[in-house]
């Protein structure tokens, strides 16, 4: 009986995950050659290597023991590879390899299972069995490959007699069979796909650009220091000084005394100048510093939501595409009403457009009104704008690219692995903000939350452009701005209806579908600059009521799409769906500017004061380092993990506070190490060399 399931446990692991795949993802194993050869015989040297490898009485024992039983179980992985005392001299050593079930969009884990195996199993060989079972030419069935392969050793090796180990052996042959039926039918079921990984050897050599990295990094943080301590001591002298004075002289003398030591910061040095900007005390008080008189105090508050919402969706998220203990992935993402909350995050980011497109032109408006001009300089604009987000966007990228590969292990670091490696490819996309186009695939892009930054430069020029044109013809400039917004709504309504199977390729990162909150935002910046809306006062009834439909429009829009998942409920049909997409965000859009409205117009006092609480102006700042690294120290955690996610509504709160807190935290110290220091570089080479715009 032990030699039954023995037997039974190596057809499971090595060739069961084979068997099952008959619609596996091909990314992961390559598409199956019309021209391959079918000739089917058992002679791959991995897979003999693996197979002697687990012959070993004390190395199966130690697979079994430390493998999964069931599925929605990783097994047990620091046993499995660590502790390995026992089993002899045969095996070169353990790994946890992952068995995944992927939906139909190949988001989220259905089904997952670890299976610990020697490092000699590699998976070409599984990867040359599957394509031999996929292939309509080839006359191979799973009974026939372990009839081939294993009913020969088996029977050569079975202690008891030749009828009793051919029952043995049907048996064997019968669980994995049950169990391959078993995968394939929730495979069916879901239109699923199977990724089969191993996590092999780990490469502890840092590589040159990791180490390129790590130099960079640490010369920034050595920067800081020797800014702080020449800081430090420069206050320290002027206090010793003011101190003596005050002994030994009259007040006016005292500061006679103490002036030569202030000297002009117009006569440093350059040496002094670049050194002065990675001053960690001055960036703390800058960055706790106050603003006054602060017209739009209120989005501060507004933009630290948003950004609290997209984190807490990307904690959600990450959790359940890696698969859960607790249920099926897509039954905890699609068909309760508090995953909707989750899923409607991408409304988030449709608030950090709006807010985009008011900023930018309430702030150009503003300064051309102020200086009487009605021009400005269209290049100087686009190139600070350039110089003031790459510099942090750079780093992290190439940070995240050289050095999170070497930050953790596990049976899924392989994600990491694989996230990673595109932006040693892909980086350029990037900084040149165009990888919402290129690659054209999601799956493909560096940092695939960046589509957003890209976006955002774009919808920069483009609204640079409106607003020249504004300066000079206001009422055509306006009209614009109106069909910018109608155009978005229009174009998205075509590209979803057109292209069904791959919202996120064709509208989700396309920024002629994702226009339309930001020229909202430009309409608004208009009314509140040169109409005066900043001034219009309404009734508290009328104010009142504003709001709560606008917030009311705003929850319609995050929860009607509810049905859309139901199972009992007809599926939507495409023109519903671009229906909701297009609509939808335009009315989320126009109701988070009549809130901005009620809000800086003060028409909703209490909305407005709470909003506009002086410690979220800090955590406004952080806003944008907050957005590209929460991700990073999202994935980190839970592609380190060992075991699967146990989705419950705790779990979930505590995982979102300690994620947002490090994300807020590491925000802090890349805006003092990074972010600022090199605003102050540009701020010194630009606007310091007389250049005006």
């Amino acid at each position: 009986m032990r030699l039954r399931c023995a037997l039974s446990f190596v057809i499971s692991v090595l060739f069961a995950p084979a068997s099952l795949a008959s619609h596996v993802i091909h990314e992961s194993f390559g598409r199956t050659n019309p021209q391959q050869n079918c000739t089917f015989q058992c002679a791959d040297p991995d897979e003999i290597q693996c197979a002697k490898e687990l012959g070993s009485v004390a190395a199966f024992t130690h697979a079994l023991a430390t493998s999964s039983s069931t599925f929605n179980t990783m097994g047990y992985y620091y046993p499995c590879t660590h502790n390995q005392t026992d089993v002899g001299q045969g095996p070169s050593g353990f790994q946890m390899c992952v068995l995944n079930m992927l939906d139909e969009t190949e988001s989220y884990s259905i089904a997952t299972q670890g299976i610990c195996l020697p490092m000699a199993c590699k998976a070409t060989p599984l990867q040359n069995i599957i394509n031999k079972l996929e292939s309509p030419l080839c006359n191979l069935t799973m009974g026939i490959y372990l009839d081939t392969c294993l009913r020969p050793s088996f029977i050569k090796n079975c202690n008891n007699t030749k009828d009793k180990c051919e029952v043995e052996y049907e048996a064997a042959k019968d669980t994995v069979a049950y169990a391959w039926n078993s995968f394939v039918g929730l495979g069916n079921k879901h239109h699923g796909s199977i990724e089969f990984h191993c996590e092999g050897h780990d490469n502890k050599q840092l590589s040159i650009g990791a180490i390129v990295m790590i130099s960079l990094t640490s010369l920034f943080f050595l920067l800081c220091v020797i800014s702080e301590m020449v800081e430090v001591n420069e206050r320290r002298q002027v206090s010793k000084a003011a101190m003596m004075g005050s002994v030994n002289n009259s007040k006016h003398e005292s500061k006679q005394l103490v002036r030569p030591l202030r000297s002009d910061p117009k006569t440093w040095s350059l040496q002094r100048k670049l050194l002065k900007v990675f001053c960690p005390s001055d960036a703390i008080q800058q960055l706790l510093e106050k603003t006054a008189t602060k017209q739009l105090a209120g989005l501060d508050g507004l933009r630290a939501f948003s950004m609290l919402w997209i984190i807490f969706a990307h904690t959600c998220q990450t959790s359940i595409e890696l698969g859960t203990d607790s249920r099926n992935s897509l039954e905890l993402t699609q068909e309760e009403i508090p995953q909707q909350f989750t899923l409607g995050a991408s409304l988030a980011i449709d608030t950090f457009f709006f807010l985009s497109g008011l900023l930018t032109t309430y702030t150009l408006l503003r300064r051309m009104r102020k200086s009487g001009k009605n021009s400005f300089a269209f290049a100087i604009f686009v190139l600070l704008r350039y110089l003031r987000l790459t510099p942090l966007y750079a780093f992290l990228l190439f940070f995240y690219a050289f050095v999170i590969p070497y930050f953790g292990s596990g049976p899924v670091w392989y994600r990491t692995i694989q996230d990673t490696s595109m932006c040693t490819t892909n980086w350029w996309t990037n900084l040149l903000y165009i990888n919402n186009f290129e690659p054209k695939h999601f799956r493909d892009l560096c940092m695939p939350w960046s589509w957003y930054l890209a976006c955002d430069m774009q919808f920069f020029v483009v609204g640079l452009i409106v607003l020249t044109i504004y300066l000079r013809f206001r009422a055509v400039g306006l009209i614009v701005a109106i069909l910018l917004t109608i155009g978005g709504v229009t174009s998205g309504w075509v590209v979803l209806f057109k292209h069904t199977s791959d919202e996120q390729d064709n509208f989700f990162d396309k920024p002629y579908s994702r226009v339309t909150p930001f020229s909202i935002g430009i309409v608004l910046g208009v009314l509140l600059v040169d109409h005066q809306f900043v001034k219009i006062t309404v009734s508290k009834v009328f104010g009142s009521s504003l709001m709560v439909l606008s917030l009311g429009l705003m929850m319609f829009v995050i929860y009607v799409d509810y049905t859309k998942f139901q199972p009992e409920e007809k599926l939507w049909s495409p023109t519903l769906n671009a229906t909701y997409q297009s609509l939808g965000r335009l009315g989320y859009a126009l109701s988070i500017a009549v809130v901005t409205w009620l809000c800086v117009s003060n028409n909703s006092r209490f909305v407005n004061w709470f909003l506009s609480l002086g410690f979220w102006e800090p955590i406004g700042k952080l806003t944008y380092g907050a957005y590209l690294v929460h991700p990073i120290i999202i994935r980190t955690y839970f592609f380190q993990q060992v075991v699967l996610f146990h989705y419950v509504p705790f779990n979930v709160a505590v995982t979102f506070v300690a994620m947002a807190v490090l994300s807020y935290l590491m925000a802090a110290a890349l805006h003092i190490m990074v972010e600022l220091p090199f605003a102050g570089l540009t701020k010194y080479i630009i606007l310091n060399r007389g250049r005006h715009y």
